[in-house]
């Protein structure tokens, strides 16, 4: 089981889990460490994405996802 995800099940499932606990410390520390590596990793790749599109470009597109919106 992916840790994390472990909040959605009922306690009596702490009872398969390894040592009989949900480890909530482990828990905790592997999700700070996903969300520090996405808050590092983020910037960089939406800096990267926005070099290779000029804003022209950009607005054509939300243009064309305007005209195409059912308002």
């Amino acid at each position: 089981m992916v840790t994390g995800s472990r909040a959605l099940l009922p306690p009596e499932m702490a009872a398969v889990e390894i040592g009989g606990s949900w480890r909530h410390l482990e828990t905790l520390g592997v999700l700070g460490l996903w969300a520090v590596v996405g808050l590092l990793v983020a910037p960089i790749v939406l800096r990267r994405m926005a070099r290779r599109e000029s804003g022209s470009d950009v607005e054509r597109r939300r243009q064309k996802a305007l005209q195409r919106a059912p308002f």
